[in-house]
């Protein structure tokens, strides 16, 4: 048997007792995950040792073949074979020694999936050769596998590593030519790498300087890219932000080599990142954004994208009038609509909610076609806003048994009381509950360091208890409830429910140029939301009116409402 060959060999090379041979053995397998035999861990222990195998065949060679797909961390003396599919920069650095190192990176791809291969200091020249190019077959030889910043794996090639373009020992067709081929937005997975997509622009954001960490500006921008199954943020950084100014709303383009990440603002959000590679080609065509017809409403909190769908309106809310950070006031219009399967939330904005606040009623059938299905973090449902593409039209329609929307019963919370206070009758301390809708853009967030025992600034604490200390969150809110508006303060556990994300990870984030963009997504999350507050009542000498510190919180549901609104009929 060739095991006992390949025993007797190493032995004899090495001096290794069987014993130790058979150990090296079973962590060879252990760290391949089974892929191979003994016969298999035993070659490769041997070629590591420096061994010399003559009786090595084909066969064998098949057996301990390792795919992408099979790699796990920490493996290592890994042989690879694949083609290159994207190919990113080379950096220098200085070493502890003084003197200079050079890091590189390319993607591989097999038919299992895709690895970013990490080379270092000699390793980078091979980016110098007329064939390292996007699609050449390559052999990575000796790597080792590791975790990356992103949480994936990442080939990591040494000293002691090779990377062989055009290697001879391999069947080519059994790595076929990579096709770069657009994908929907809707497919896009961490699992992915350099994606391609093509779409509509609906949004382009302002490119804005930051102040790195190592004091150097830097620059940061995004649009947001439409097809008919869905919508997606792409960020530019620095110099690559240029590639946005020739940009504009509504321009169908092909954006290639973007990379997949995890946002940093939402938990349930997959946002593109753009590189140097990243090209952007204007189409010289339609794009038919046309969304899949949805025939009942329940159906819609598992959809995405564009979608055409019918039913009858249960409930319209009064237009309002919300001011945004650039200090323009713009309408808002939200309403129900509803089958005799669930509800779901429409919201209108600016032009469109002014003219269907006059056309819009309860009990009217309305066909919404080619609308926008987004999750919204402060409902946690999807909600239904309009895009260019899309249209309203008013219908004679018949459904029985309409439901309103389909919301978990939260507690009718004895902390409640139904007993709402008016804005402009606000005229002494004390606690009151208070109805209405949040009317402007989130400016700030503000996090300062507390006692723990008193919640004062550390500062200013006089317990005597300062010597620990705790971050504490403060949020300022804007609410209207038709008789006037009043600033609502929200401090430590009420600011994290608010915002879904603890103080910690706010402060994070407030010292990387991601916050910007999360106050501006927790706005858009905001703006017009119907909320219930109870707290504290006080006149601010800064303001010279009311405001309220907030002790608990709630959005309106609109069958909680609906019933203390008929109970006091009743009564």
């Amino acid at each position: 048997m060739k095991t006992e060959i390949y025993v007797n060999k190493i032995i004899e090379n090495t001096g290794l007792a069987r014993k130790e041979i058979q150990n090296l053995v079973e962590d060879k397998k252990n760290e391949l995950k089974g892929l191979i035999s003994d016969e298999g861990a035993l070659f490769i222990i041997a070629k590591e040792l420096g061994v010399d195998i003559k009786n090595e065949d084909k066969d064998l060679l098949k057996e301990i073949e390792i795919y992408i797909s099979d790699i796990t961390q920490n493996m290592k003396n890994i042989t690879l074979f694949g083609r290159i599919k994207d190919i990113y920069n080379v950096n220098s650095f200085n070493k502890n020694d003084g003197s200079k190192g050079f890091v590189g990176s390319f993607l591989l791809h097999d038919t299992t999936g895709d690895a970013r291969i990490v080379l270092w200091d000699d390793q980078v020249k091979v980016f110098n050769e007329s064939n390292f190019e996007k699609n050449e077959l390559v052999k990575i030889v000796n790597g080792n596998a590791k975790k990356g910043k992103f949480g994936d794996i990442e080939i990591h090639v040494g000293s002691y590593g090779k990377v062989i373009l055009s290697p001879e020992d391999v069947d080519y067709n059994k790595y076929p030519k990579i096709t770069f081929k657009s994908i929907n937005i809707k497919d896009i997975n961490l699992n992915l790498r350099s994606l391609s997509i093509e779409g509509k622009i609906i949004q382009i954001s302002p490119i804005r300087e930051f102040t790195r960490k190592d004091g150097e500006f830097g620059r940061v921008g995004s649009l947001t890219l439409l097809d008919t199954t869905g919508s997606i943020k792409i960020t530019f950084w620095n110099e690559d932000t240029e590639k946005l100014n020739k940009l504009e709303i509504s321009d169908i383009v092909l954006v290639t080599n973007l990379n997949p990440r995890l946002s940093t603002l939402d938990s349930k959000t997959i946002d593109l990142n753009a590189s140097k590679n990243t090209k952007i080609t204007k189409k010289n065509k339609d794009l038919n954004i046309e969304g899949e017809v949805i025939k009942n409403i329940k159906a819609l909190q598992n959809s995405k994208g564009v979608v055409t769908f019918k039913g009858i309106i249960t409930s319209v809310d009064n237009i309002k009038t919300i001011s945004l950070k650039s200090g323009e006031n713009v309408s808002l219009l939200g309403f129900i609509v509803s089958d005799n399967t669930d509800g779901i939330r429409v919201t209108l904005w600016r032009e469109k909610a002014d003219e269907y606040s006059k056309l819009l009623t309860t009990g009217q059938g309305l066909l919404l076609e080619n609308v926008l299905v987004k999750y919204s973090n402060f409902s946690n449902r999807n909600e239904i806003s309009l895009i260019n593409e899309s249209k309203l039209e008013l219908k004679d329609l018949e459904i029985k048994n309409l439901k309103s929307l389909n919301l978990e019963k939260k507690e009718k919370g004895a902390n409640f009381s139904g007993d709402y206070a008016k804005i402009d009758t606000i005229e002494a301390p004390g606690t009151i509950e208070l109805k209405g809708f949040i009317a402007k853009d989130l400016n700030n967030i503000t996090v300062y360091e507390a006692c723990k025992n008193c919640f004062k600034k550390v500062e200013n604490c006089t317990c005597g208890k300062g010597d620990e200390t705790e971050f504490r969150m403060i949020i300022n809110l804007i609410i209207d409830d038709g008789t006037g508006t009043i600033r609502t303060t929200f401090i430590g556990d009420q600011a994290e429910k608010l915002m879904g994300v603890e103080t910690t990870k706010i402060l994070q984030l407030k010292e990387t140029p991601e916050f910007e963009k999360f106050l501006e997504k927790k706005s858009s999350e905001f703006l017009g939301k119907d909320i219930i507050v109870k707290g504290r009542a006080k006149f601010s000498d800064y303001s010279n009116q009311y405001e309220i510190s907030v002790y608990d919180f709630k959005d309106i549901n609109i069958d909680e409402e609906l019933e203390r609104v008929m109970k006091q009929i009743e009564t």
